[in-house]
């Protein structure tokens, strides 16, 4: 055989080896394909009188998409909870509990408590009428009848601000938001009903009912309400733990993204930020450990402002590349993407998307989660495209007054990801 032919015959099967493979190609115009449509609708987008970023990676190609001011920081509203969500999952598990105890404090003299019950919050945004009245039926079967001291709220977990940094003095307290407390109680039950006292002073509410409940099993209660205590009770003041009731963090995620919950959001805020510090746990420290992950996912960090869980802030600030890293980052961890992808919202079927993208081929191959406040409609997830690639997106609008065009906008973009 000539040198030539042999020469001929390696160069074509080096050819062969550097071309794209059929499947490849066809991928490869089929992004291309999406690139341009996606260029269209945000051309579209750049037209109206508010801003918009987009960012679209493909997880299964690894691969960006398409851009359009994503590297442009803006208020994220809800999709604030995405980040609050992987930074929990990432650093606490799905497992990590809320804890509410009761605690003994004092000595018994038969069947007399002498001194206080004190009731140590951990914020748990879970924690049901069910549960305090197991609390009640506890203190009751430690052999207490009678307790000459008082009912005591321990909240010393936080720094005792009621309202997040950076809310709107006009948010709250309202029907939805009560002042922030690590003892909450009853939040999904009385969301649509709450009466003034449990909205405004949250630890006095809960502290009656639990004296209500003790009344009605026979233990005598001083009818005094000592104040909450800032300062963490030592061990030897708290002689016997006479209750503990805990819910994971898994437990909480449902309806903070379904429902969009701003409480339950908050309260995983600082359950991240007290992993970190055993008391007086603020919104730096939260925001700290949302932070690190933030770094962890290699994100323009000096472009992000984190102020709260719950994106009700007016500080808050994200990119949507942000988003998308910190959404992609979380698709490449099993132990975060199995728990944070069941807890989004599904379009067209439930949670804050149930009404939208119905009958339409976005219609359960999209799962996201919405923002809404004033000025800032956004939306970000995951999308399944036709061919079975999974993308990420996060698509961010700024400034509009009506909401409908800018979430109009936002489902047209959905369904050109799965087309």
């Amino acid at each position: 055989m000539s040198h030539l032919r042999i020469f001929l015959i390696l160069s074509f099967y080096a050819a062969t080896l550097l071309l794209p493979s059929p499947v490849q190609s066809l991928h490869a115009q089929t992004l291309h394909s999406l690139a341009e449509r996606l260029a269209a609708l945000a051309a579209e987008a750049n037209a109206q009188p508010y801003y918009t970023g987009i960012c679209v990676y493909d997880l299964t190609a690894d691969q960006t998409v398409f851009e359009s001011g994503a590297h442009k920081a803006m208020r994220p509203a809800s999709t604030q909870k995405i980040l609050t969500a992987v930074a929990a999952l990432d650093r606490l598990g799905k497992d990590a509990v809320f804890t509410t105890q009761a605690l003994q404090q004092g000595y018994m003299e038969g069947t007399t408590l002498v001194g206080n019950v004190v009731v140590r919050g951990g914020f748990d945004p879970v924690f049901s009428y069910d549960d305090l009245r197991r609390m009640a039926r506890a203190i009751h079967d430690a052999g207490i009848d009678s307790i000459a001291g008082q009912l005591v709220a321990d909240v010393s977990m936080t720094d005792g601000l009621p309202l997040g940094n950076g809310w709107c003095w006009d948010d709250v307290p309202s029907s939805l938001i009560p002042y922030l407390t690590p003892l909450l109680f009853n939040h999904e039950q009385d969301i649509d009903s709450r009466s003034k006292q449990c909205v405004e002073d949250p630890d006095q509410y809960f502290l009656r009912i639990l004296q209500r409940e003790l009344r009605q099993l026979g233990v005598s209660c001083r009818d005094g309400i000592a104040q909450p205590l800032a300062v963490n009770l030592q061990p030897a003041t708290a002689q016997r733990v006479l209750y503990v009731e805990r819910h994971t963090v898994e437990q909480t995620l449902g309806p903070m993204m379904k429902k969009s919950d701003n409480l339950h959001a908050e309260a995983l805020f600082y359950l991240l930020g007290s992993s970190a510090k055993f008391s007086q746990t603020g919104w730096k420290d939260c925001a700290a450990q949302v932070e690190n992950l933030l770094r962890k996912v290699g994100a323009d960090t000096d472009n992000v402002s984190v102020a709260d869980g719950s994106g009700l802030s007016l500080y808050n600030y994200v990119t949507p590349r942000t988003l998308v890293q910190v959404l992609r980052y979380a698709y490449l961890q099993p132990a975060i993407y199995t728990v944070l992808l069941p807890s989004l919202p599904v379009a067209g079927v439930d949670g804050t998307l149930e009404r939208r993208m119905l009958r339409s081929p976005a219609q359960r191959n999209v799962r996201a989660k919405t923002g809404t406040c004033m000025g800032v409609i956004t939306l970000a997830g995951y999308a399944t495209a036709a061919d079975g690639h999974h993308l990420a997106f996060a698509i961010l609008c700024n400034g509009p007054m009506k909401g409908d065009a800018a979430r109009a906008l936002q489902d047209k973009i959905c369904q050109e990801l799965v087309r």
